[in-house]
């Protein structure tokens, strides 16, 4: 009788115990360690920083210093990954900026009104203020400088369905670049530049992105919540930090599954606690039976791939503003999310039937380095099937044919010691 209530597995290389009311399974070394930890247990924290620390958002001083010697010096993997991200025709001295008034993106971008070059200037800022804080040659300086001043001078808002989501890119890339030129030692931003770019992440992009999002997938939620603690930071906003990352503290353990959640995902802001409802939301997906899936898993990699990307940028951030959300059960759950799903894109697992019937679509962008560095190289866990994957993306570039929010993180976040 108990037998006739399990499935018994093995193709994905462990036996897996599946039932059909209470699912289990028993997770491979070394994801058992991932997702068995006192860690799974600590919410994330939600309250502001006592002191603003800048630059502070997603990188730091002391991290592009560092970098910095390590590319004068030739050293791999940050030579070479600079040297890539420098071959982007976004470092070019004369690449024009191309600013809207009014930037109109729908499903896919289509239409697509300044969609496009809204990314694609935003991510040219923030490689011009990598290039000038690792090489400290002005050109740099002035070129970032010169994006942030055109669209700063020119956007008054976005339009359509895909507004939310084309906002909350940009502007993770622009306050990136802003926070790195506002900071950088002789960076030479004006402060009639610096106030109008505050403007404009307050007035242009806060208002779109602070709500949140509770209609679509989550990863609009998760980089929404990225841009707006971005500019709570570049603005020292202590209610905005709050806001934001209480919406975002909710949304991590309803993104990423761990088993000690229960037999169900833990429901996000918009969904009903219902079987029914959470099967629908997790793209049909019926068992919960091992840490690590995602929200996403079943539509896909990619989007998946942005939805951890978010969440390894705000802990980096948060680290940064001097509170380590990678002990907390955010860190258990990136690492088992990245675990699984990187032992399936390298082939050194096969999916499972019990997971989205054995297919997923599409392929992760290179997101893994933060996370890597944060969990594998500075805590020491083991993610052997992470560290594969990773290998083979380096070096880390913006995974898409136009750029999104994710861009070189080899140069700004591999072995990074501290």
């Amino acid at each position: 009788m108990l037998f006739s209530k399990f499935m018994l597995y093995s193709k994905f290389g462990i036996l897996a115990a599946i039932s059909l009311c209470n699912a289990f399974t028993v997770l491979p070394e070394p994801n058992r360690q991932l997702a068995s930890t006192a860690a799974s247990f600590i919410p994330i924290p939600t309250h502001a920083p006592k002191r603003w620390v800048h630059p502070g958002v997603f990188v730091n001083a002391k991290q592009l210093d560092f970098v910095s010697e390590k590319v004068a010096r030739s050293a791999e993997p940050w030579s070479n990954a600079f040297s890539s991200m420098m071959n982007y025709n976004y470092s070019s001295p004369s690449r024009t900026a191309v600013p809207y008034k009014t930037v109109e993106c729908g499903p896919t971008s289509t239409p697509n009104i300044g969609c496009y070059q809204e990314r694609e200037d935003s991510m040219a800022a923030y490689i011009n203020s990598l290039a000038y804080w690792i090489t400290k040659e002005r050109k740099y300086a002035e070129k970032a400088i010169y994006y942030m001043d055109a669209w700063s001078s020119t956007i008054q808002g976005h339009s359509n369905s895909n507004s939310p989501l084309q906002a909350a890119w940009s502007a993770a890339n622009w306050v990136r670049a802003g926070e790195l030129m506002r900071y950088a030692p002789g960076g030479g931003w004006s402060r009639k530049g610096i106030q109008k770019f505050e403007n404009m992440l307050t007035e242009v992009y806060l208002s779109i992105v602070l709500p949140g999002d509770t209609a679509n997938n989550g990863n609009w939620d998760l980089v929404m919540m990225e841009s707006s603690l971005g500019i709570a930071v570049f603005t020292e906003n202590k209610t905005t930090y709050e806001d934001a990352m209480s919406k975002f503290a909710g949304r991590v353990p309803a993104y990423i599954y761990l088993t000690s959640d229960g037999p169900y995902p833990v429901p996000g802001r918009g969904v009903k606690d219902t079987p029914a409802a959470l099967i629908k939301y997790w793209q049909g997906q019926q068992y919960f039976n091992i840490s690590g899936i995602t929200q996403e898993t079943c539509r896909d990699y990619a989007h998946t791939s942005y939805g951890i990307s978010s969440i390894s940028h705000i802990a980096e951030t948060s680290r940064i503003q001097g509170e380590d959300l990678w002990l907390t059960n955010l860190g258990v759950r990136v690492a088992a999310a990245l675990e699984l799903h990187a032992s399936f894109e390298t082939g050194q697992e096969p999916i499972p039937d019990f997971i989205c019937g054995g297919h997923i679509e599409r392929s992760m962008d290179p997101v893994l380095e933060p996370s890597y560095n944060a969990l594998a190289y500075r805590m020491h866990k083991r993610m052997p099937y992470t560290l594969r994957f990773l290998m083979q993306q380096r070096p880390a570039e913006i995974g898409e044919p136009e750029p999104l929010f994710i861009g070189f993180e080899t140069v700004t976040n591999a072995k990074i010691p501290f």
